[in-house]
């Protein structure tokens, strides 16, 4: 009864023959259908279609259509660079040093295929894969080279071993940028590497007072070496000649001895009595000649204390 008074209430409702309405009503969600399985893909992005959790094709831009519930699509644009910042904590140095940095990674999506089914976890895999890279070069690298000029550089072996990592994952992930935005020392030994840092400079300045010293002392001592060396050659250069004007005459008076030795020999005597006296303010007077001698008065006057003594000579 309640069956016929339900089939009676709706033919009430129904007029006319209810196929009609039954295949319109089909026809009506068939469209729904069809028009919800339209997609289009943006000319920046990629649509990865799967067929009941499997991975089936990937479309390209323009307008596409799947079998709703059937298939389903993901749309990734792969052309824009995502952000991803990372912290390090308590990383050890190569000079065995204690630092926490943080790294800031763009990228992109290169491979939709990888990117969704060779990880699990995209994001959580990009992190473990920056932190891993971040550790390892940090290891390899001193606390004032990270410190002060070396930012760049570091940065740059990172991104190069982060690519590594994501590229033996099989990604799908390219590393466009990686910059080193901050490197701090933890404040339980800031203070000892303040001491440090501080020694270092005063060792610097030092090292520049000392060189500066040096570029002056040195050329100083140059100079007074050169002077000496041409002091010294001229000295050489005057004993020399002296010796050899020596040579020359003792070689001609050698020459007159042999023909006349006994006139030389008192030449000689003479010569040196002549050259004796002639330092001396002493005068020897042979009272028995008859030659006027010429004293040095004015010579006298100069020497106090000094006395004349006149000195008879018997023939």
């Amino acid at each position: 009864m309640v069956f016929k008074y339900f089939n009676f209430n709706f033919l009430r409702f129904f007029p006319y023959n209810y196929k009609y309405f039954i295949v319109g009503l089909f026809i009506i969600i068939f469209f729904i259908y069809f028009i919800i399985g339209f997609y289009i893909v943006k000319p920046a992005e990629q649509a990865v279609v799967t067929r009941l959790g499997k991975y089936n094709r990937i479309t390209e831009q323009g307008p596409n259509w799947i079998p709703f519930f059937i298939e389903k699509k993901q749309i990734i644009n792969t052309e824009k660079l995502e952000r991803s910042s990372h912290y390090g904590s308590y990383m050890l140095t190569k000079d065995e040093n204690i630092i926490t940095a943080e790294i800031e990674v763009q990228y992109r999506i290169s491979d939709v295929e990888k990117y969704l089914f060779n990880l699990v976890e995209p994001d959580k895999s990009l992190k473990e894969a920056a932190d891993s890279a971040l550790r390892q070069v940090v290891g390899y690298s001193d606390l004032d080279f990270l410190m002060t000029l070396g930012k760049e550089q570091i940065a740059s072996e990172i991104h190069e071993q982060l690519q590594h990592i994501l590229d033996s994952y099989n990604s799908g992930i390219y590393v466009a940028v990686v910059a080193l935005k901050d490197v701090r020392i933890p404040n339980d030994i800031k203070n000892s590497f303040d001491d440090v840092i501080k020694a270092q400079e005063e060792k610097e300045q030092l090292k520049h007072q000392a060189e500066s010293f040096a570029n002056k002392v040195i050329p100083e001592a140059k100079g007074e070496a050169a002077r000496i060396l041409e002091t010294a050659n001229a000295y050489k250069q005057e004993v020399i000649f002296i010796a050899e004007g020596d040579v020359i005459k003792f070689k001609l008076i050698l020459a007159e001895y042999k023909n006349a030795p006994e006139v030389t020999r008192i030449r000689l005597y003479l010569d040196t009595l002549e050259t004796v006296f002639s330092r001396t303010s002493k005068v020897l007077v042979d009272l028995s000649g008859n030659n006027i001698i010429y004293l040095p008065i004015d010579k006298f006057l100069h020497q106090a204390g000094d006395s004349t003594f006149f000195t008879n000579k018997s023939k």
